[in-house]
């Protein structure tokens, strides 16, 4: 394989040392090398590319957030548009035919879609849907706090919301966001990220309680249900242990997920045709802090943001990952996305 790019969100500011959008490449030998600033920017904690490869577009994590369309030009970006989102965009993602970008807002618990223009250009302004609830967790569930918003192989778009215990389901309806179906999950758990196996199958990473829980659709992915909670670390998760990222690996064989805390990746084997899975392995993250991983291949990068370093891993033929060389030193990084 030769080399790759990717490009590195960071927190910066208050809340971290990065400024911007970073570049880096990976070598045909796996080790990771800074190549500069892509962009200043505040606070793009999550980024997303337009299928056509583009356009990067960016989350602005402040209590009064945005988002930002990106042109790629080689190893630098752009910014070509912007627009305000809720209050402390934490995740988006590009529907699959492009037309879409979708923001879940943490601190104000809302879903926004915006509409993209052919060139992938921010087109209008958003489609909003409200979010509503809460869970037992004064400190964290007190109302609604949208986490990931991601389009499941059949166009519905599922959502996590930590506040409310919930995974949303929503479909596109004349442009705009309908709500298809909500699946409450354990009360408390606090659902983060999750990752849609091939099998059709929801892997839930809980970031409040520590565990994956595997959703099975009872129809189409509107309505979910709970088949199993698998543990999210193969160890003690410990108090202080909470969810950052989960990704799928080889194929659908393994699941992989970053845990803070107790700074571990987990690989787990996949059973059951995609029914259940198993935690085998806690590799430390290579870092304090793991936030978003990057599985490509035999590789996986996965950014420590309180360590200010990007880890490479090489995935063995058994799926667990083993450390590949020093991590790459780069300021508060956050999402890690091929370029």
């Amino acid at each position: 394989m030769g080399e790759r790019a990717f490009w590195v969100g960071t927190y910066t500011g208050a809340a971290g040392g990065g400024a911007g959008i970073y570049r880096v490449v990976r070598g045909a030998d796996g080790a990771l090398r800074a190549d500069g600033l892509a962009a200043e920017a505040v606070c793009p904690s999550y980024l997303a590319v337009h299928p056509t490869g583009n356009v990067l577009y960016a989350v602005r994590e402040e209590d009064r957030g945005g988002v930002a369309a990106y042109g790629v030009a080689g190893a630098r970006l752009k910014e070509r548009g912007a627009r305000e989102a809720g209050a402390l965009p934490c995740h988006l993602s590009v529907t699959p035919d492009g037309e879409r970008l979708v923001v879940a807002d943490y601190g104000s618990g809302t879903v926004r879609a915006y509409p993209l223009g052919p060139d992938g250009g921010l087109a209008g302004g958003p489609d909003v849907a409200e979010g509503h609830g809460g869970g037992p967790r004064a400190d964290r569930q007190e109302g609604p706090h949208a986490h990931m918003a991601v389009s499941a192989p059949d166009g519905t778009v599922l959502t996590t919301d930590l506040g409310a215990d919930l995974v949303r389901s929503f479909r596109f309806e004349g442009g705009a966001l309908r709500l298809a179906g909500e699946t409450a999950l354990p009360a408390g758990c606090g659902p983060r990220h999750l990752a849609v196996h091939p099998s059709g199958h929801v892997y839930v990473l809980a970031e409040l309680a520590a565990a994956v829980l595997v959703l099975r659709p009872a129809d189409g992915y509107a309505g979910l249900e709970v088949a199993a909670v698998s543990a999210a670390t193969a160890g003690p998760a410990g108090g202080s242990a909470q969810g950052a990222a989960i990704k799928l690996g080889d194929g659908g064989r393994h699941v992989y997920t970053s845990m803070r805390g107790t700074d571990v990746v987990t690989a787990h084997r996949v059973l059951d045709g995609g029914a259940a899975l198993e935690p085998v392995a806690d590799v430390p993250s290579g870092g304090h802090w793991p936030r978003d991983l990057h599985v490509d291949g035999e590789w996986m990068h996965v950014a420590n943001e309180r360590s200010d370093a990007v880890a490479t891993f090489r995935i063995g033929s058994d799926g667990v990952p083993v450390p590949e060389g020093p991590p790459l030193p780069l300021p508060s990084p956050v999402c890690v996305i091929p370029a």
